[in-house]
């Protein structure tokens, strides 16, 4: 099987020795993601506003991939403060109103400022379907 690395400036570039996603066959495993706008390199305030901007993130690689938030079957999201669950759990949900993922939430120290950071796992839909 052969991987291929996705890069794209749609997302924020990687601060360390990774790639933003891998394309493994029909799988695209993402790196985890943080709520960084790649435009101006800051993070939002607020944790709902950073769960936006991480899957704004994620969308724009896993569209670089060849797929999209609709393909995706696991996240895994870690959170600076489980009590921020509640505000995104609500904003997760706007990304995923139908249908969504396998998911696990757990509380975790993040790196600088970060609220929230999430990597996930989706499939590249068959052409052929």
């Amino acid at each position: 099987m052969q991987k291929r690395t996705i890069k794209t400036e749609k997302a924020p570039a990687p601060g360390g020795a990774y790639s933003q996603a891998i394309v493994a066959g029909n799988f695209v495993f993402t790196a985890g993601m943080v709520g960084v706008d790649p435009k101006t390199g800051e993070a939002p305030k607020g944790i709902a506003a950073q769960t936006r901007q991480t899957l704004l993130n994620l969308k724009a690689t896993l569209e670089a991939a060849g797929t999209s938030l609709e393909n995706v079957v696991r996240a895994n999201a870690y959170l600076r403060s489980i009590s921020d669950f509640k505000e995104y759990n609500t904003a997760y949900q706007e990304f995923f109103a139908r249908d969504p993922p396998a998911r696990t939430t757990v509380e975790a120290a993040l790196a600088k400022d970060y609220l929230v950071e999430i990597n996930v796992i989706a499939v590249i839909p068959d052409k052929a379907s």
